[in-house]
């Protein structure tokens, strides 16, 4: 349990720098009402990708288990390596990719008004990442494929989770401690991510997949 926690957060972390939601985040701390809508708009985005890990892990992932042959002892290091391997990809494509993947920043200056819904916005964004979400479908299958119980399987989705709201957290809690300085703070930071987040990501997922490799390699040796 303590080594897939960990490769969960492993996972979780380049996840993390999600511009989508980074931006969005930021935007809704100009404009009225900024801590507790952006608080909303972190809460709606957890809640949303969590529903979906269950949904998976619990339903269909169980649906997939029952249709497959027993399982071996060793399946769950077969998943480290595999899903290392995939991370590793990944973080290829998205270093090879860099350039293409960055975005302008968005003009996140223009502070919004009353109108919209912090709680749809994190909502909508939040579904149409997950429809994307590789990285969270690997920590899955990787959760699906241990025998940890039920309940091991739903803290280690919520750790993932945790983990991928982090950066949202962080802005809620230096808008609060900071006010309108905070704000100040965040745009050109929020700016910096959506220009640069591949290149952060991508030598971390490489790092993460190949340790997670590596792992499921001397475990299986053993």
């Amino acid at each position: 349990m303590p080594a897939l926690a960990l490769a969960v957060v492993l996972i979780a972390a380049p996840d993390s720098l999600n511009p989508s939601l980074i931006v969005a985040a930021v935007f809704l701390t100009l404009g009225a009402h900024p801590i507790r809508r952006s608080l909303m708009f972190t809460i709606t985005a957890f809640v949303v990708t969590l529903a979906g890990g269950l949904a998976i892990a619990l339903g269909l992932g169980d649906l997939i288990l029952s249709l497959l042959p027993k399982l071996s002892r060793t399946v769950k290091y077969d998943l480290f390596v595999v899903v290392g391997v995939l991370v590793m990809i990944g973080g290829a494509v998205l270093w090879l990719r860099r350039d293409a993947l960055a975005s302008e920043p968005s003009d996140t200056r223009q502070a919004p008004g009353e109108g919209g819904s912090a709680v749809l916005l994190g909502a909508g964004i939040a579904g149409v990442e997950l429809l994307t979400a590789f990285p969270y479908f690997a920590a899955i299958a990787m959760v699906i494929g241990s025998s940890v119980s039920d309940a091991g399987k739903i803290f280690l989705l919520v750790l993932y989770n945790v983990i991928y709201v982090l950066p949202l957290i962080a802005i809620v809690v230096v808008r609060a401690i900071m006010g309108e300085k905070g704000s100040e703070l965040l745009v050109p930071v929020s700016a910096w991510i959506e220009t640069h987040w591949p290149v952060v990501a991508a030598p971390i997922a490489g790092v993460t997949g190949a340790a997670l490799t590596a792992y499921g390699i001397v475990q299986l040796l053993a």
